[in-house]
């Protein structure tokens, strides 16, 4: 299943940053060779010969956010949509602009190139207590136990009548939590790196009071267990986590559709992965069963065990494709076919059953394949 591309408007707003200097970073920082052509290469030039994580972060994010451009045509192109992340950063590296998606992917690719540990988040944006139009991307950092927040999108430049004017905005590096969330909300509200998450709805309504109360949310243990997850059990916790926390508006909501796909498509892939094992195990058992047959003497329960490991699969198959629960037409139909061959896969279980039923039953003598 292709993953959605976001598209974000880039706006103008004023956020806290910590006062330190990069001036000497950022000398370094503005262009690189032109024969780096990979996140990799790129990162490890623009951190060659620094130390701290925080000047490694703000050499990579100064770089993007100069000399990757914003593509106002993207955002109403029909091709937006990526099977990889790898792909994301591929793109923009090559053709030097995108959208939000394409700078959050790249700055997470170069930071973990070089050792940061970095995070692309999903969410929307709020600007004058009004919710944008389209969905955003950005990126966290941890440094020293600590998450802090970075847009190279909206560093790169704004909109203005209509138009992108590319500049450096040096308003969105370091960005504390407690800061970021009064105009970034991300759809997982774990990733607002809060020990009290406010709802979408207390976002929205201006409500931050809940920032000055310490609450026992551990979002640290939360993302720690999100990280280690499979993929379907990511997107089942986001999805539990993003009704918890409300959806107030058509991003959201949007987003949540997206979702209940994905879950299903996943669950799907889950079940074709078990389903396709089966089918392994039994033209295995076919194929040993011929193998024995054509022999004088046939070990029958030895053969006859081989069918095991394909019920259990089948079982399997037949179990998580019953927990899908698709509104997508492509999806239900697939599911279909699927529980077509899972229906015909039992059958030939059952008269392999049968058969040794009826092999055993016999006298030894009379016994033929």
């Amino acid at each position: 299943m292709k993953r959605f591309l976001l598209f974000g408007i880039i706006l103008l707003n004023s956020l806290f940053s910590f006062c330190i200097d990069y001036s000497k970073v950022d000398a370094q920082s503005g262009s690189v060779p032109s024969n780096l052509k990979t996140a990799n290469e790129i990162a490890k030039y623009l951190t060659r010969n620094l130390t701290s994580p925080f000047e490694k972060t703000r050499a990579i994010y100064f770089w993007i956010s100069n000399n990757i451009y914003y593509d106002m045509a993207q955002i109403n192109s029909k091709d937006n949509t990526y099977s990889d992340p790898q792909e994301l950063v591929n793109d923009v590296l090559l053709k030097r602009k995108g959208v939000c998606a394409h700078y959050a992917e790249l700055f997470n690719a170069c930071c973990r190139s070089v050792g940061l540990e970095s995070y692309v988040i999903m969410g929307y944006t709020i600007t004058d207590h009004k919710v944008a139009t389209l969905a955003h991307a950005w990126n966290a950092v941890r440094i020293d136990s600590k998450f802090y927040n970075f847009d190279a999108t909206w560093a790169s430049g704004s909109l203005i009548n209509g138009k992108f004017k590319h500049y450096f905005n040096d308003q969105f590096c370091l960005i504390s939590p407690s800061d970021f969330i009064k105009t970034h909300i991300p759809f997982d509200p774990i990733w607002q790196f809060l020990d009290n998450p406010l709802t979408c709805k207390e976002i929205e309504t201006g409500d931050f009071s809940k920032l000055k109360i310490h609450s026992n949310f551990n979002y640290t243990d939360s993302i720690k267990k999100y990280s280690e997850s499979g993929k379907l059990e990511k997107l089942v916790q986001e999805n539990r986590r993003m009704i918890k926390y409300g959806l107030t508006n058509n991003l959201s909501k949007d987003h949540k559709v997206y979702l209940q796909k994905a879950i299903a498509t996943e669950k799907f892939n889950i079940a074709v992965s078990f389903y396709n094992k089966a089918v392994e195990s039994f033209n295995l058992y076919v194929a040993d069963k011929n193998k024995q047959f054509s022999k004088k003497s046939v070990d029958e329960h030895s053969l006859s065990s081989l069918l095991s490991p394909v019920r259990k699969q089948i079982e399997l198959a037949e179990k998580t494709i019953q927990s899908v629960n698709p509104d997508d037409a492509t999806i239900i139909s697939q599911i279909q076919g699927l529980e077509i061959s899972i229906d015909d896969m039992k059958k030939s279980i059952n008269e392999e059953d049968l058969f040794w039923v009826k092999y055993r039953n016999r006298f030894k003598s009379s016994r033929i394949f």
